[in-house]
């Protein structure tokens, strides 16, 4: 199976750190799958994550070492195109982050970054983008009212239609549901198993019970080290490390 990302001996130090974040993670990420990251908090998940569109480059002074490879290339050059990157790895944050315009305009924004300006061509992303990330129905009728208008579980919604529109190959998703209640968790996680058809997926999470539920693939992560990654039914029933055992039964966390 081709994979959407292969991680090599990847370490990652913030600015004036002696000790990297994340040290040696080697894996591969599956393609068209769920792979969940999982870990106590301050292990390095989310840390993990932002390395694999380089939004840690957004500041001065942080360092990478190893490689991670997407479509051939290693992204981890200085010569890779970050916002071209971000276009084909997108990420979806813990809190919604709608930009303070229309529900359109928030979904045409990366489309009109890209040059598209067709008023049809526009409108027709835009409906395609809204009904893959299950909103259309509610908002058709209101398209020009403010993104900030929307719930939380809709918020979230709107940030994975814009971040869709843009057709990504992959979507890093950030604990994209520790903010919302039951039933926007529930959308979104049926979002996620939905969006693995088209798109290669992967997602920190706290929640164990949603790691089983969505994830084809599970990675436990400890201390900045990858302990553990497999399938995930193996990873919950039958981890070959004793820490991913102790933690998948609630030992330490």
């Amino acid at each position: 199976m081709k994979n959407a990302l292969e991680i090599k001996k990847l370490s990652f130090y913030y600015p004036n750190a002696k000790k990297p974040s994340i040290s040696g993670v080697s894996m591969e990420v599956p393609h068209n799958k769920v792979l969940a990251l999982i870990g106590p908090s301050g292990c390095g998940k989310s840390t993990l994550l932002r390395c694999l569109n380089k939004i840690h480059s957004l500041y001065d002074g942080v360092k990478y070492e190893g490689e991670v490879i997407f479509n051939g290339k290693n992204i981890l050059k200085k010569k890779i195109d970050n916002i071209t990157l971000r276009s084909k790895i997108g990420m979806i944050f813990q809190k919604p982050t709608p930009f303070p315009m229309s529900i359109f305009d928030n979904v045409a924004y990366g489309l009109r970054l890209k040059g598209i300006k067709n008023k049809s061509e526009l409108a027709h992303r835009i409906e395609s983008a809204l009904k893959g990330a299950n909103l259309w129905n509610e908002v058709k009728d209101r398209l020009e009212v403010s993104g900030d208008s929307l719930s939380g579980g809709q918020q979230q919604r709107l940030c994975i239609a814009r971040a869709i529109a843009i057709e990504p190959e992959i979507l890093l998703f950030d604990e994209p549901t520790s903010a919302l209640d039951p039933i926007s968790t529930q959308a979104i996680e049926e979002l996620v198993v939905e969006l693995k058809k088209k798109i290669s997926i992967i997602i920190v999470t706290h929640n164990m019970q949603q790691a089983h539920r969505i994830s084809d693939y599970t990675a436990f992560m400890y201390l900045g080290k990858l302990i553990e990654v497999d399938k995930t039914q193996k990873i919950f029933e039958n981890p070959k490390e004793k820490l991913t055992k102790e933690y998948i039964a609630g030992k330490f966390g």
